[in-house]
């Protein structure tokens, strides 16, 4: 039977767990809004990305959340079950695959629950969504847009794109300026970790060397991004840089960090949610794919360049290489070095 989805006045999104995920999931979450631009839209999301949507203008409320695990996570699931009931939500529009994020919605007693279907999970969804071979192959932001068809025809989706405040923009000015970085050069990012795991990381020595070779060329600095974690990576890069590189790493909050992207002319980046953040406000990419494909999660958007060697073993999605990691190994400073130079000599024409 069809559904009639024209007295929708309630929605609920259950927002992605990962950064780059959340900027891809935006073209998504944008078409939702214009199917219902009259609809009260709301994003449950885990508590370290609300910086992400908090300047998102298609979402009317964020609900965040703590993620848990063990049997405190099973109390924690009941109340925000509960919680999301209360809100007397019509249509809930599941992002993730994980049975917890469909059973959070079925407890909720929405009417309407859309998602991705596996064997479990499905007894949880209203409208299951197959995962075929197809949609496992399309990039990311097609795959999120995929679960709305049966709500309206999709067009071409819109860019991913960052809503910066002027007061993120003033933070990333004052930063540069207290760091003694001055306007007219061309600042180059680098993000040398991935959350994911080891197998998608180009190599520390390769990193710094790049950067060694960047600086003397450009005469500029290099702003090293990343987790507070990832600074032992960021140690080694700056053992073989020298003074010209900056650690940042664990120092930024995400719109803080979108905003001293913006200010950069490149990053150079493995596939990390740092590299997505970055295509969202409009600075040029430099990614070093390995063990993940980037028809499904390259850099959006044109003027970007994926630097990847075709091995057999690749696309494998492993967190940690069990062999020689040959996907990265093969990849060398010279020529990542002549696809940045060539990238800056494009931006001052």
């Amino acid at each position: 039977m069809k559904t009639d989805f024209s007295q929708v006045n309630r929605i609920l999104v259950r927002g992605v767990n990962w950064v780059g995920d959340t900027v891809l999931s935006y073209p998504t979450v944008q078409q939702l809004k214009t199917f219902f631009p009259k609809s009260h839209l709301a994003v449950l999301i885990p508590s370290y990305l609300v910086d992400l949507w908090k300047t998102f203008p298609y979402v009317d409320e964020i609900i965040p959340f703590q993620k848990k695990g063990g049997i405190g996570s099973i109390w924690e699931d009941l109340n925000l079950s509960q919680s999301l009931k209360e809100r007397n939500f019509d249509l809930a529009v599941i992002l993730p695959r994980s049975f917890r994020s469909a059973f959070h919605i079925y407890l909720a007693r929405i009417p309407i629950r859309i998602g991705y279907q596996d064997e479990w999970r499905s007894l949880f969804l209203t409208h299951g969504i197959r995962r075929t071979k197809e949609i496992l192959h399309v990039h990311r932001v097609h795959y999120y847009q995929k679960l709305i068809e049966p709500l309206g025809k999709i067009e071409s989706p819109p860019s991913p794109q960052i809503f910066l405040r002027e007061e993120d923009r003033r933070w990333a000015d004052q930063a540069l300026k207290d760091l003694g970085i001055l306007e007219g050069k061309p600042l180059i990012g680098m993000n040398p970790g991935a959350t994911y795991g080891l197998a998608k990381c180009w190599y520390p020595d390769r990193f710094g060397e790049l950067g060694k070779r960047l600086v003397e060329k450009w005469q500029t600095k290099v702003l090293l991004f990343g987790k507070e974690e990832e600074r032992p990576i960021v140690h080694e890069i700056l053992r073989h840089m020298g003074t010209k590189g900056v650690d940042l790493t664990g120092k930024t909050g995400l719109l803080q960090l979108a905003a001293l992207l913006e200010r950069c002319a490149l990053l150079v980046t493995n596939d990390t949610g740092t590299m997505h953040v970055a295509t969202a406000v409009g600075t040029r990419v430099v990614a070093l794919f390995g063990s993940t494909p980037p028809l499904t999660t390259g850099p959006w958007g044109d003027g970007h360049v994926v630097v990847k060697k075709d091995v057999d073993c690749s696309p494998c999605w492993k967190r940690v290489c069990p062999t020689d990691h040959r996907c990265m190994e093969l990849i060398t400073v010279d020529e990542v070095k002549e696809v940045v130079d060539e990238q800056l000599r494009h931006r001052r024409k």
